[in-house]
């Protein structure tokens, strides 16, 4: 019967499972939507880690790994950049037995619409795939509902620009998103779909959800571009779910460099 249930959700998702340790540029906020009655003060984490952890023998404790100092972080709102990258702290992001430096800091929303943030880091040396892997990274949040910016381009090297607004996703909806490198869309993209699970990361973040994964595996999913550099994908569950498109970049002092484009997303629970 697990078998049986396990098929019928791959065959669900249309997607082919890879590896669950995939790199991964988060960028988390509370609440990606700001009501006019709210605060609008809030922190802002970056953590280059693992979503979804790793085997259940392991799932409490998921390797993140330690980011440099950030090239370049700013905000988007109504068309106009505020470069945020001298108000970042660093900090030491603590998960289960982990530890991984990572930074943050606080911002207030002055007015309304849309808020594109974007994260330009420095290039991180991993090791073991003897490359350098730089993940160009977004997130949008909203004030009172006003539609404003999200589907702005930003000029980022590699990013991804939403074709569905990203702030008010329920459950069971379709997130749409085109692929740009070099300010031009790509096609046949492989683009890792990961659930950002709480199970992982032992109560480092208290508004996450938990799932289990059977057999011992936490699932990244994959999915491609089309031609015009389009994927769309359907949330299964609710909670926070992250995009990483990942390219071939310039090489880095000889070495090869990977290239990402991210966007991490908040998805609602169905209002009824």
């Amino acid at each position: 019967m697990k078998t049986l249930k396990r098929s019928l959700l791959i065959a669900f998702f249309v997607v082919i499972v890879v590896s669950a340790m995939a790199h991964f540029q988060l960028m988390k906020v509370p609440d990606t939507f700001i009501g006019e009655g709210d605060s609008s003060k809030f922190d802002i984490e970056l953590i280059f880690t693992h979503p979804g952890g790793g085997s259940t023998e392991n799932i409490s404790d998921p390797l993140s790994m330690n980011m440099g100092i950030p090239e370049k972080f700013g905000v988007w709102n109504k068309g106009e950049y505020t470069d945020l990258t001298d108000t970042l702290v660093e900090y030491v992001f603590t998960h289960g037995q982990r530890e991984a430096i990572a930074y943050k800091t606080s911002y207030r929303v002055r007015g309304m619409g849309d808020f594109v943030f974007t994260l330009e880091p420095a290039p991180y040396w991993e090791e073991n795939e003897g490359k350098y892997i730089t993940q160009y990274s977004k997130l949008i949040l909203n004030r009172a509902g006003l539609p404003t910016d999200w589907n702005m381009e930003t000029g980022m090297l590699a990013e991804i620009v939403p074709l569905t607004w990203p702030v008010n996703i329920f459950d069971g909806g379709t997130f749409r998103g085109v692929v740009l490198y070099k300010g031009e869309p790509v096609p046949n993209a492989e683009i890792e779909v990961e659930f950002l699970n709480a199970k992982a990361f032992k109560g480092a973040f208290a508004d996450v959800k938990e799932y289990d994964f059977e057999d011992g595996e936490s699932p990244a999913q994959l999915i491609m571009t089309d031609e015009n550099g389009v994927f769309s994908f359907s949330f299964p569950w609710s909670g926070w779910w992250g995009f990483a498109s990942l390219l071939e970049g310039d090489p880095i002092d000889g070495k090869d460099q990977e290239v990402g484009a991210t966007i991490t997303l908040e998805v609602l629970d169905k209002p009824f």
